[in-house]
């Protein structure tokens, strides 16, 4: 099997259940953003030794996520749950936790690792924009958004906690 298929070259795409779209189609932006924040993620887990067990959970529901937004039809099987997103909220809860209060602004550069976290979270910022837009053409259902939402918070604390944990301190500012 040849992974060139040629049908490509006109500016169309399959989508998971079949159907041909242009490319440029926003479902395609929103599905390729997901597939870049799973390979950036990827590269943080290579990269860095925190958080692991987490982000392979993560990027397997963002697996689905991504199956959600290729699909026209049969999108339940990929739905994501309040169970995903309590998850998150967990994480999110036991990161706050293990920093402690956040004040002012932060310049993403505590670390390699820490920076790794924050590209992550931008990439994602930029995912739950496309997919909102996306929102207003069709249903999406709103554990996905709510699970893209908390998911950058995630990213932003670990960031932070990753910050601490190597340098001791996260470089703030204020005017």
């Amino acid at each position: 099997m040849s992974i060139s298929t040629r049908k490509g070259d006109e500016g169309k795409t399959s989508l998971f259940t079949g159907e041909r779209i242009s490319k440029s189609d926003l479902r395609v932006e929103v599905y390729g953003t997901c597939d870049e924040l799973m390979s950036f993620i990827g590269d943080l887990r290579v990269n860095c030794s925190y958080f692991n067990e987490e982000l392979i959970t993560i990027q397997k529901k963002l697996y689905r996520l991504n199956s959600y937004f290729a699909s026209t039809k049969d999108k339940e099987k990929f739905l994501l749950t309040k169970d995903d997103v309590d998850f998150l909220d967990n994480l999110l809860n036991k990161l706050e936790s293990e920093y402690g209060k956040l004040s002012g602004f932060i310049i993403p550069s505590e670390s390699k690792c820490a920076a790794k976290c924050d590209i992550c979270r931008v990439i994602c910022r930029r995912l739950e924009r496309r997919a909102v837009e996306f929102a207003k053409l069709e249903d999406v259902d709103k554990n996905i958004l709510r699970f893209i939402n908390r998911l950058s918070d995630v990213f932003f604390m670990m960031a932070r906690v990753i910050g601490k944990k190597e340098n001791g301190v996260c470089r703030g500012f204020s005017d």
